[in-house]
């Protein structure tokens, strides 16, 4: 169930996500608005690669390809990810994030860049852990930020728009 301050609607979102030992990921997801009962789609993808640790530059690299059914457009994703721990415990980290998106439909590619402020809390509750993040998205210009635990999930826009989401998993 998701309901967002936007567009002031609930839709039941689903998501699944299959990953293989190759590193291989599929994740399938949906959205049903339950005003409308309009539907959207999305497959992706992709292929985790996960260098060394003589490798300084990056910590993981996804390469794969995106369906969604609103756009009706198929776009070739590259992904990157460098993490530092800023605490000994690794429950603290700095990372910086970027992209290129090729659509088959654009000439020109689409490049993305977020930094983003995370610490997690394992066991916050008897099973239950918690992050929380704070984050800056150098391609719309906005601060973010999101605290998440097992079953829910609250995603804030600190921009000029200040909207807002809540997510339960059923």
């Amino acid at each position: 169930m998701k309901i967002d301050s936007k567009t002031r609607r609930s839709c039941i979102f689903v998501k699944q996500r299959f990953t293989n030992s190759e590193n291989y990921c599929l994740t399938l997801s949906g959205t049903v608005d339950l005003q409308n009962a309009k539907c959207k789609g999305n497959a992706y993808v992709r292929k985790k690669f996960f260098p060394s640790d003589l490798n300084p530059i990056v910590s993981r690299i996804d390469c794969g390809v995106n369906y969604d059914t609103e756009t009706d457009d198929v776009v070739y994703k590259l992904r990157g990810k460098k993490s530092f721990d800023i605490t000994q415990d690794g429950l603290t980290t700095l990372d910086v994030k970027g992209g290129v998106d090729f659509a088959l439909t654009s000439s020109t590619p689409k490049m993305d860049g977020k930094i983003e402020l995370s610490k997690t809390l394992f066991n916050f509750q008897p099973d239950q852990d918690l992050r929380m993040k704070i984050g800056f998205d150098a391609q719309t210009k906005r601060f973010y930020g999101q605290i998440r635990e097992n079953n829910w999930s609250i995603n804030a826009d600190f921009s000029k728009n200040k909207s807002w989401n809540f997510q339960y998993d059923l």
